[in-house]
């Protein structure tokens, strides 16, 4: 197996070259070469003096020169961060077959457009399917198939069952975990895969970096959802060292299916209609509520979410929320800037700021994952073909989902790659931005409101393309913040109906701020969620009343001091028992069958969590009274309170147990003695020293 940096692929990237060139014509391409990466083949030429652009053309290997094959792409400088470096992804083929590629420069556009002699062409085999054959997905296998087809149907819940299965079945590394279960009662699974073998707890993959893949979240975007089964096949069954290397140090999460239910129906929306990456903060949602389980307990350092949208091959974009500690703000952006963008001008992807999404809406995935501390990317894949790949035909066509999908899988392992290269400085990022969030140097809180973006030149379809300003409005900047927001145990605690089009029971504050982590303190009549915690910059956003969308709208701004006022006093650890009077029986008549009883009492003082009385009979014949050598045939019985008459023997009697601290309490306590008809009585008097013992094991 060899592989190309990170990604792990089956065969060996081929350069094929004619035996002769032809004469070099004025503006011909020249230097043209391809190189192979999984699901796409990337090529670079040398750039022709003022040329518009550039058209790629692809035909099956051995075709000849003289035969012309399809325009399948036009690369267009503006839309990389290397105009002068032309390199193009060519993606939307069958895995495994072989082409002949060649690219010409075309000067001006539209039918005023002067095309130039192609270059010498270059031939070579893709790359098939990573991993073991039996272990590709049901998707994967439509494409081996010797047939054509127009489009592919996508894996199915049963065959992503099969896939899952065998892969558990046939890889120590690979783990999966359902999460929770939808509306429509179908698993949203997780998939943990690590080397040799995955942590054991989420507590043990907490400690340890983590990367999370969420890949499919709008159920009709389901591209990312195959990506990310071929790229756990191949975490899995791979034999790269670098990749195994990099595995022993990150744990890495994958969900294929973050929305069952939209992709059994094909809809953006689960089953209620709602959008879920618009619910990471309110989490009425069960897909959300698990996804917020996830973030609280596995703490993922690093997660990407793919979609299909916008007008660029892989369109990005990190957190911009104001309230996102700024030097995380500023990993996240780097991240994009100047590591994605670079690395997809060298594969030959266009990247681009996601130009439609840059608000800093609390609920979008990129944005919550990065209030919760962590770097969190948005990865689209233009879902249209757009003007830069004529040939795909059309939006799920087989060309256009192979693009998609392979796109999505590169940019995950670029994602991966950017986080092992950047380990040690994004774990000590993540910590800071979790102090820094319960620390107290924070003044201001912002409700809704974007850290600018900068305009890079040269990335996107137009060449001022970067995404919405999003300024916050001065209604939504609270400076100075409040320390916390109080709300009634009532409002608390009330179970409460969601916001989607087909509304359900979405859970009350009390448990949905639990399933997020963050803390919240009784006080008085109700409870404060303070803003000094971890979790602190999602606070305001979720539960100020001058919110876009908060979980309620009856939680008061609090400008007290969320500690409180300290004034108490120190409890001394205290167990006390005095015993009363002596008791007395008696006398006793011989020949008379009777039942002695008579009383005393005991005061109990304890500030212990619980406490128990008991007696013991250290004596000889233990629970019976003793006269000399004599003793009476008949035990002696007792009790406390209320309780029933029981009789002594070898062992402790417990006669009452305390749940909690007491002070004074006077016990009273039965002593009963039964003498037979024919029991016989030594003259003199019977008696016995019973030992009374209070103890604890909470003191």
């Amino acid at each position: 197996m060899r592989s190309r940096g990170l990604v792990a692929v089956l065969g060996a990237a081929m350069l094929l070259f004619p035996a002769a060139a032809s004469a070099q014509e004025p503006d011909q391409v020249t230097g043209l070469t391809v190189t192979q990466d999984v699901g796409f083949a990337t090529l670079k030429w040398d750039p022709v003096a003022g040329a518009t652009d550039y058209q790629i053309e692809r035909a099956p290997i051995g075709t000849p020169d003289t035969t012309a094959g399809t325009v399948v792409g036009v690369w267009q400088p503006q839309r990389t961060v290397t105009p002068d470096k032309p390199a193009f992804a060519d993606s939307g083929f069958k895995l495994g077959d072989g082409f002949r590629w060649r690219v010409r420069a075309r000067f001006g556009t539209g039918t005023a457009a002067v095309l130039k002699p192609y270059s010498t062409a270059v031939s070579a085999t893709t790359l098939g399917h990573p991993g073991p054959a039996e272990l590709l997905t049901a998707w994967e296998k439509r494409d081996a198939a010797a047939t054509e087809v127009a489009s592919r149907v996508y894996t199915s819940a049963a065959e992503e069952e099969t896939f899952a299965a065998a892969l558990d079945a046939a890889s120590d590394r690979f783990r999966r975990v359902e999460l929770t279960r939808t509306i429509q009662n179908r698993p949203l699974d997780l998939y943990i895969i690590g080397y040799p073998k995955p942590p054991d707890t989420a507590a043990e993959i907490s400690a340890k970096p983590t990367y999370w893949v969420n890949c499919n979240v709008h159920g009709n975007e389901a591209s990312g959802r195959e990506t990310c089964f071929t790229m756990a096949r191949q975490l899995s069954t791979t034999t790269d060292p670098a990749i195994l290397d990099m595995l022993s140090k990150i744990t890495v999460l994958i969900m294929p299916s973050s929305n069952p239910d939209g992709r059994a129906l094909n809809q953006r929306g689960n089953s209620t209609g709602q959008d879920l990456n618009r619910d990471h903060a309110l989490i009425e949602q069960a897909e959300t509520k698990a996804q917020a389980q996830l973030l609280r307990d596995y703490t993922p350092d690093v997660s990407i979410d793919n979609h299909e949208g916008d007008s660029e091959d892989l369109p990005i974009l990190s957190a911009r929320h104001l309230n996102v500690y700024e030097p995380l703000f500023q990993e996240g952006k780097s991240m994009v800037i100047d590591w994605m963008y670079g690395a997809a001008a060298t594969s030959g992807w266009w990247m681009g700021p996601y130009s439609t999404g840059g608000d800093s809406h609390e609920g979008i995935l990129r944005n919550t994952g990065a209030l919760k501390n962590g770097i969190s990317m948005l990865g689209e894949a233009r879902a249209a073909p757009g003007t830069t790949r004529p040939a795909e035909g059309g939006t799920n066509t087989r060309p256009n989902e192979q693009r998609k999908a392979y796109g999505h899988l590169w940019e995950n392992w670029e994602g991966l790659r950017y986080f092992n290269a950047r380990l040690a400085s994004i774990v000590a990022l993540n910590k800071a931005s979790a102090a820094y969030q319960a620390g107290d140097t924070i003044n201001r809180t912002v409700l809704r409101g974007s850290y600018p973006w900068p305009l890079t030149p040269s990335v996107g379809a137009n060449p001022s393309d970067q995404p919405d300003v999003d300024t916050p409005l001065a209604e939504r900047i609270l400076d100075p913040r409040p320390c916390g927001y109080f709300m009634t145990q009532a409002d608390y605690t009330a179970p409460r109906t969601s916001m989607s089009p087909t509304p359900i029971q979405a859970g009350s504050i009390e448990q949905r701020l639990a399933i997020h982590g963050i803390k919240v303190v009784p006080w008085g009549s109700g409870v404060l969620v303070p803003l000094k915690q971890p979790l602190g910059g999602l606070v305001a956003p979720m539960l100020d009343s001058a919110s876009v969308l908060p979980m309620l709208r009856t939680a008061v701004r609090y400008y007290g001091s969320c500690d409180g006022a300290t004034v108490g006093g120190t409890v001394p650890a205290t167990l006390s028992l005095s015993l009363g009077a002596p008791a007395v029986l008696g006398p006793f008549l011989p020949g008379v069958e009777k039942e002695y009883v008579t009383s005393s009492d005991a005061t109990v003082t304890s500030t212990a969590g619980d406490a128990t009385l008991t007696v013991s009979d250290a004596g000889p014949t233990p629970g019976h009274l003793v006269n000399g050598t004599f003793s009476l045939a008949q035990p002696l019985q007792m009790q406390a309170k209320t309780g029933a008459f029981t009789a002594l023997g070898a062992s402790p009697l417990t006669l009452f147990t305390y749940t909690g601290p007491v002070s004074g309490d006077v016990v009273t306590l039965g002593f009963k003695q039964a003498i037979g008809r024919t029991d016989p009585l030594r003259t003199g008097t019977y008696s016995k020293t019973l030992t009374f013992t209070l103890s604890t094991t909470n003191p």
